[in-house]
């Protein structure tokens, strides 16, 4: 690891100079503009990390703990955000790991905006949620010099924790199969990684080796009022449909209104059944409630937080995926 002393001759300056530049204290001790800005150039270049143990023991009272940053996309999922955000808390409290946690908003496709150097060296781990598929490629051309855990994302060079796409996909096609429907539609939004052209492919595919009509595909805004109108236009031009995935729960929340307007009932000539990624007591208390394909965010979050918790403590770990299944749950919309 480099040092203050290493930085200091290839500058040309006294430690203690490198030391209250890095510690931003120069304008403080009168340091001039050209000479901080020599370091930070030596230091970035050097690839110098703060002792973030040692700082943290001068600010604590004795117990060290270890920071990690969560980068999260700033748009609709924000209640996906809170229940992964409270699910890493509660493994932090169940199995006393010694973290402080920080939730970093991005725009999908910035995240070479928001990972900034300076919040790489405050932290000791990070976790990137809901990357774009650019976010993924400037990830995979940098080397970051702390512990990166990617969730529900693919990676040759991080590790990450998935759901199990394959299921997703699969398992609403085999259902509807079973109770004989032949008309399927998918209402989806525009994909934002590529774990959503794996559940569609996988459910189209399924539902032609099952016998079924290849599914009808219809893009929707992310928004319960694009689901509602979504699904309005299907019905009015493909009237015959009997079976609609929903990729998003919004999506399918927003349609009940428009199958009460076009009365529509459940169980009946129609079914649904959405992929649920919001908390299950809305699917519960919905008229009719919602079929799903349950995505298990809680177990997702805590085994990203056992895994950046691992990577802390071993040297050269390998890349590894951990596949977490997802849980059918049927109701009103799509009955067992």
């Amino acid at each position: 690891m480099v040092t203050i002393k290493e930085i200091a001759r290839e500058a040309n300056v006294s430690p203690t100079t490198v030391s209250l530049i890095l510690n931003n204290k120069s304008k403080e001790r009168k340091i001039s503009a050209q000479t901080e800005q020599r370091v930070m150039q030596i230091a970035k270049r050097m690839g110098y990390l703060p002792n973030l143990q040692a700082v943290s023991l001068k600010k604590a009272t004795g117990q060290f703990s270890y920071r990690i940053i969560i980068f999260w996309v700033a748009d609709s999922r924000a209640q996906t955000m809170m229940r992964f955000f409270r699910s890493i808390e509660a493994t932090i409290e169940e199995e006393k790991l010694p973290f402080e946690v920080l939730l970093q908003s991005y725009k999908a496709g910035s995240l070479q905006l928001a990972l900034k150097n300076e919040l790489i060296l405050s932290c000791h781990g990070i976790i990137v949620c809901n990357a774009a598929e650019s976010d993924l490629e400037f990830l995979e051309s940098n080397c970051f010099q702390r512990p990166v855990i990617l969730y529900n994302r693919y990676s040759k060079k991080y590790s990450s924790v998935v759901m199990d796409d394959r299921s997703i996909g699969t398992i609403p096609a085999e259902v509807f199969a079973s109770h004989g429907r032949k008309k399927p539609a998918v209402i989806t939004t525009l994909p934002t990684f590529n774990g959503m052209n794996i559940r569609q492919n996988l459910f189209a595919y399924t539902c032609l080796s099952r016998s079924m009509e290849e599914p009808l595909v219809y893009c929707s805004d992310p928004c319960a009022k694009g689901g509602y109108e979504t699904t309005l236009r299907l019905l009015e031009e493909h009237p015959g449909t009997d079976c609609i995935l929903y990729m998003r729960e919004e999506l399918a929340l927003g349609a009940l209104r428009a199958f009460a307007e076009k009365n529509i009932r459940f169980p009946g000539s129609k079914e649904f059944i959405a992929i649920g990624d919001s908390a299950l007591e809305i699917s519960e208390i919905s008229y009719p409630s919602l079929s799903t394909v349950h995505l298990p965010l809680e177990k997702v979050a805590a085994e990203c937080t056992r895994l950046i918790s691992h990577q802390l403590h071993a040297f050269d770990c390998e890349v590894t995926s951990t596949v977490v299944p997802v849980t059918y749950i049927p109701r009103e919309s799509c009955p067992n």
